[in-house]
């Protein structure tokens, strides 16, 4: 799976790069960004949909343990050795599907995971392997089947969310996650 480089890196830090037979999948992310005039600002992401391939209970709960082991502790560390304030962090229920939101601010564009930053535009490049579900900025095509998510330099605000075209064999950790909060 190829997915945005800010996905993968925001996902990396979230998971604590997991060494177990298991993986974590992100189905979706939103991503809002607010730029002040001297390159600053904050951002807002929510990741949507976290699941994981673990083929057994026990290594989908594993999963889900190392993962929010990590996010208690690695994820601001994450931050702040990229130049980043968490601000806020959290996971959310919404029937089955557990998300997690992180909220960061900023103090130059090149904090931001991802972002591509020119004298003209701001981008985020989009692999094949997902679809732009919206944005404010302008998507045109680009190299290897990729998509190219553009906004003007002075852009004050960013929106785009982005989800996989395919979902892989895997398990939704909201029953988990439900489960480990009523314990």
């Amino acid at each position: 799976m190829i997915i945005t480089t800010s996905v993968r890196s925001l996902f990396a830090v979230l998971a604590g790069l997991l060494v177990l037979s298991g993986c974590l999948f992100v189905r979706e992310t939103e991503h809002r960004i607010k730029v002040t005039e001297d390159g600053g600002g904050e951002a807002w992401v929510r990741l949507i949909d976290i699941r994981s391939d673990g083929t057994t209970d026990s290594s989908v709960a594993a999963d889900l343990e190392t993962m929010l082991a990590s996010f208690e502790v690695d994820v601001d560390k994450e931050f702040e050795r990229r130049e980043r304030t968490l601000v806020a962090k959290q996971f959310l229920l919404k029937g089955d599907t557990l998300n997690a939101e992180l909220q960061y601010s900023f103090g130059k564009l090149t904090a931001i995971e991802g972002l591509l930053v020119t004298s003209e535009e701001l981008a985020i490049v989009v692999s094949q392997e997902r679809e732009i579900v919206r944005t404010n900025g302008t998507v045109t095509a680009w190299h290897q089947n990729t998509q190219k998510i553009t906004w003007p330099r002075n852009a004050e605000r960013l929106l785009y969310r982005v989800r996989e075209r395919v979902v892989p064999p895997s398990v939704m950790l909201g029953p988990k996650y439900r489960q480990r909060m009523e314990q």
